[in-house]
């Protein structure tokens, strides 16, 4: 697949290098490597991670002795107009002190000295991460029906127990986007104009006016994952969730938001694939889990999903733009979103 440009592999590795060596407490709280004798550390090797394109991230390799750690910075040529690690390191404290299993301590470091820009460190989970395509992704597909439904409900779990972090008491309110429906549309309107350099996809700008022009009633703000998807899980051996990544799309906001970005993704993904894996439980199944789970009742789930269908479209279209992939305006992606918009306007009325 391709990526935009990234920072280079020696100057990287060389400047985490003399960090690890110039910084053993944090490498220590970070890492989890508690037996480690000061001025011990040292890197062996650094590498890129599979998939995602809104940032770059890096495996840190201490040795057979330490879990290592992964470095995430800014890329070079950004998704957003704005890419902040604070929030995320921010985030990710916070649900793991509340429960969730994340990845902490987040640091930041904020001195670009080391390697040329701040980088975001935190410890390195080991564990399963499925692909971006569930249907062909060879660890959800071989573990059979049984495993692929234990997997799915515990995603539907995870994102039930992120919404009930308490996330005023943890200080977040002022670390993350605001969670009223009509400045996100907007935001997203904007952010629209500024990807698609004033030439969006028809699509997906027809999408974004029915959407403001169709706003459901106000829910009360939860914290929201942003990112839902299997892809962004960890997985033990018995396919339980070890650890919840990627909180770069962290946000405030009703809930439905979350379900309809799982919801619409899916939709996406059967109509682009023509299937589910067989174990995966149908929408309504998930959603009466995470009903029972959260003890909260779903509603205009519809408009989130076409929302998010337009959002994600907007994503992948500045993705197009930064690899040099040919940007089709007939993109198939898009023919989903308006099929979604269709049948949303009926449910709606």
């Amino acid at each position: 697949m391709a990526t935009g440009a990234t920072r280079d592999d020696g100057v990287v590795e060389a400047g985490l290098g003399r960090w690890v060596l110039a910084n053993p407490d944090l490498v220590r709280a970070v890492a989890g490597a508690a037996g480690a004798q000061a001025g011990t550390f040292r890197l062996v090797g650094v590498s890129r991670a599979q998939g995602g394109q809104a940032n770059e991230t890096l495996l840190v390799d201490l040795g057979p002795a330490h879990p290592g750690m992964v470095v995430r910075l800014a890329p070079l040529e950004p998704t957003f107009p704005k890419y902040d690690l604070g929030p995320q390191a921010a985030v990710q404290n916070a649900v793991s002190a509340a429960g969730v299993p994340a990845p902490a301590p987040a640091l930041i470091v904020a001195d670009p000295e080391w390697i040329g820009s701040p980088f975001l460190v935190m410890p390195r989970v080991v564990g399963h991460i499925p692909g971006p395509a569930p249907l062909f992704d060879p660890y959800v597909r071989d573990a059979g029906p049984v495993f692929q439904r234990v997997m799915h409900d515990e995603l539907i779990d995870a994102l039930a127990d992120i919404h009930a972090v308490e996330w005023e008491a943890r200080g977040l309110g002022a670390a993350l986007p605001a969670g009223q429906l009509q400045p996100t549309v907007e935001r997203w309107a904007a952010y629209v104009e500024w990807s698609s350099e004033g030439d969006p996809l028809p699509a997906l700008a027809q999408a974004l006016d029915w959407c403001g022009r169709s706003l459901p009633a106000e829910r009360p703000p939860v914290l929201l994952w942003g990112d839902v998807r299997l892809g962004n899980l960890v997985f033990d051996s018995d396919r339980r969730v070890t650890s919840v990544l990627d909180w770069d799309l962290a946000s405030l906001g009703p809930p439905e938001m979350d379900l309809g970005w799982h919801f619409g993704l899916e939709f996406m993904m059967e109509a682009l694939f023509g299937g589910r894996p067989p174990g995966f439980p149908g929408p309504g199944e998930s959603l009466e889990r995470y009903e029972r789970r959260s003890g909260y009742e779903v509603r205009d789930l519809a408009w989130h999903e076409v929302f998010a269908l337009a959002r994600a479209l907007a994503i992948h279209d500045r993705h197009q733009r930064i690899t040099g992939e040919p940007r089709r305006r007939e993109n198939p992606m898009g023919d989903i979103l308006l099929a979604r918009l269709e049948s949303a306007s009926i449910e709606l009325g």
